[in-house]
């Protein structure tokens, strides 16, 4: 968009240049055929000249130091391919500047039919020179191309001079160019100066034929009046024609002489304007000459002396207890370096003292120094996983003193016999009211997967079931990886799925994600329909933090009550704009998916009232919302 308008106002700006320079230097200067090439020449360099590229300014050089290029690692998780809006600005303009160019084209295509309308019923006489066709319909008289339009009933004596009059302009070929100017204005509809360009060019092939008709010679008087008769009658705008708009000017042009000495040394007046331009907007720097530094070469004996102290070193990286490909081994300030293979080992020469750096995508960064004992040496490294999931936030609603968790063996018992149904996001304590043609996918969770979601509930695993009614075309689901303690949100294609993990995890206003879950915890109310209602338990939202900043697919993967559920969502959706900074993998903003636990919790007397949900393990003490509850007289 900023390129397209970039491009129109260079063009505006050479095509202003162009006509006042052929106002100042050529009109009624130099001869009408001059000013003929220059308007035609001028209009359509006007639009070329911007985007022209010649490279002629000297470039930078770039020093750079030498470099080792790397294997590349392993991605986890792909960028998310955004769909593009259904209607952009560049859209929307290249819209109004179709219409623009079908209109006068469309103009210009109903002249040509209406032209070829007036040979009907119309004598028709062929020369050598031109077709003259004599119409039964009052018109003004034009030519168009190698043919003379003229009204049946033009007195003798004025034919003549009438005739003579369109015949230089088809001798001239002038409608040749009327009717690329005319395809000039099509395109360039929007450019004002390519309109009076053409009104130019109008009035030169008229005040040429004048100038003709008067050298073969004819009266100046009678011709002046037959022009006045000429007047009346239809004219297209695309023919060339005797009309009232430029009377005035012919008859000055008739009586003034023009001179058509030092014709050449004003048309090259013009060519300072025309370098003018093309330093403005079409010379340009040339590439950057990027040069590779050499390094200082140590003297010989010293680097003998280094080569002989280093020694072999074997690095094996691990992640969740497996080994990790791809994982970047560097010697610390230098370009030297490798990639552990298949096996999550790798193999690196380096001097006593030197410190290794072993990083991954997604993982904190981890270094060891190489000790001075002589022979080789190995270390094997754990990289630990910088997740994105936030710590839970709780709303507890009851007395301001926390009183000890009211006991359940009798559930908990119950809870370990069998695993917990979640159902359309729903808990449940059985399936058997559910037919199996009604499932339209079942997901099993285990281990730290389902602790991470559901806390001790979930201990003995869950299963996620969606029903056929509740599932939605191309809606986002939950799916639950084998791997422990991951969980992730995808849609039904792949290509939709954001980071979970990149190198610089988004911010909310400048700080870390604790800044978030204050701002959640602060903003949060427990709904008072749900506490009328004893309604208490774990809310678990999903969403993406956006390229630009802004908050987008907020989808409740767990909830007890549509009610906890909609605040959860509301006050997510609700984070104030600008307040985020996306998130970068490699350089380029990503989208990137959260998971936040919402617990909320009824506090007070009376069997009503619940046990606080749990929390999962692993997971920091989420921020309470004290007030009061309902208590039993």
């Amino acid at each position: 968009m900023k390129t397209l308008a970039i491009y129109a106002l260079e063009v505006l700006a050479c095509s202003g240049v162009l006509l006042a320079a052929y106002a100042i230097l050529l009109e009624r200067h130099v001869r009408f055929g001059w000013c003929r090439a220059y308007l035609l020449a001028s209009t359509l360099l006007a639009a070329v000249i911007p985007l022209l590229r010649i490279p002629v300014w000297p470039g930078k050089v770039i020093e750079v130091a030498p470099t080792v290029a790397l294997p590349a690692a392993e991605w986890t998780a792909e960028v998310v391919e955004e769909a593009a809006p259904a209607v952009t600005p560049e859209a929307i303009c290249l819209a109004v500047y179709l219409i623009g160019v079908g209109l006068v084209a469309g103009v210009m295509l109903w002249q040509v039919v209406r032209i070829r309308r007036l040979r009907r019923g119309a004598a028709i006489t062929r020369t050598e020179r031109f077709t003259l066709v004599r119409t039964p319909q009052r018109i003004a008289s034009f030519s168009f191309f190698r043919s003379i339009y003229l009204w049946d009933q033009i007195p003798a004596g004025e034919l003549q001079a009438i005739v003579a009059h369109e015949a230089s302009h088809v001798a001239h070929r002038h409608s040749a160019e009327r009717v690329a100017m005319e395809c000039m204005k099509a395109v360039l509809w929007w450019n004002p100066f390519v309109w009076l360009a053409a009104r130019r060019l109008t009035e030169a092939e008229e005040f040429e034929a004048d100038s003709d008709v008067l050298a073969e010679g004819y009266d100046i008087e009678h011709y002046m009046k037959t022009i006045f008769r000429q007047l009346f009658g239809y004219s297209p705008e695309i023919a060339n024609g005797l009309r009232d708009s430029l009377t005035k000017k012919r008859f000055k042009m008739m009586t003034t002489k023009t001179s058509g000495r030092h014709s050449l040394l004003r048309l090259a007046g013009t060519l300072p304007a025309v370098i003018g331009l093309l330093c403005a907007f079409s010379l340009t720097t040339r590439a950057a000459e990027v040069r590779i530094a050499e390094t200082e070469k140590a003297p010989a004996d010293e680097t003998a002396s280094q080569d002989a102290t280093k020694k072999k070193v074997s690095v094996t990286v691990f992640q969740n207890g497996q080994p990790l490909p791809g994982a970047i081994v560097l010697i610390s300030r230098s370009n030297v370096g490798t990639v552990t293979g298949k096996e999550g080992t790798a193999q690196i020469s380096a001097a006593p003292g030197n410190e290794l750096v072993i990083s991954y995508v997604g993982c904190q960064t981890r270094k060891v120094r190489v000790s001075d004992k002589s022979g080789a040496e190995s270390f094997e490294i754990t990289l630990e996983t910088e997740s994105n999931k936030l710590d839970p936030v709780s709303v507890t609603l009851g007395d301001q003193k926390t009183p000890a968790p009211q006991s359940a063996a009798g559930a908990e018992k119950e809870r370990k016999a069998k695993p917990l149904y979640i159902v359309d996001g729903v808990e449940r304590t059985s399936i058997d009211d559910i037919a199996p043609n009604t499932i339209e996918r079942i997901s099993v969770l285990k281990n730290q997967s389902s602790t991470a979601v559901y806390g001790s509930r979930g201990k003995n695993g869950v299963i996620v079931i969606t029903t056929k009614g509740a599932a939605k075309p191309a809606a986002d689901e939950a799916v639950f990886n084998e791997k422990p303690g991951s969980v992730e949100i995808a849609s039904a294609s792949t290509e939709d799925m954001p980071f979970l993990i990149v190198e610089k995890m988004p911010s909310f206003r400048g700080g870390d994600l604790n800044d978030f879950r204050a701002w959640v915890q602060e903003h949060l109310q427990y709904p008072a329909e749900a506490v009328e209602r004893n309604i208490q338990g774990r809310v678990v939202v999903t969403f993406t933090i956006e390229k630009d900043g802004s908050v987008s697919n907020i989808l409740v993967l767990q909830s007890p009550d549509k009610l906890l559920a909609d605040e959860a969502r509301r006050v997510i959706a609700s984070s104030p704009a600008g307040a985020w900074t996306p998130g970068e993998q490699r350089g380029e903003k990503v989208r990137v998916k959260y998971t936040l636990p919402v617990d909320f919790y009824l506090q007070g007397s009376g069997d009503k009232f619940s046990e606080r949900p749990e929390k999962p393990q692993g997971s920091r003490d989420g921020i309470l919302v004290v007030g009061y509850g309902a208590t039993q007289k």
